[in-house]
């Protein structure tokens, strides 16, 4: 079992990144951005010193994540 690092914060806003590996300290815990896409210009806003350290939250990263707790699939914030 491989461990996660245990950043709860955003690296972009300082919020809650929700990352469930990071919570239950397994890299083997599913989370919602392995549905994610995230872009180079998106990965580039991290500062460098942050980079590899913390996930991204699902509100930065632009998708909505009410739809995965009801065992959906993402939906992208900009789809209507």
């Amino acid at each position: 079992m491989s461990c996660a690092r245990p950043n709860h914060i955003c690296p972009l806003c300082g919020g809650p990144n929700a990352c469930a590996p990071a919570i239950s300290g397994s890299l083997d815990t599913p989370c919602w951005c392995r549905q994610a896409t995230f872009s180079q210009a998106l990965l580039e806003r991290v500062p460098a010193e942050q980079r590899g350290l913390a996930c991204i939250c699902a509100r930065c990263a632009g998708f909505h994540v009410d739809s995965l707790t009801a065992g959906g699939q993402p939906t992208s914030a900009t789809e209507t």
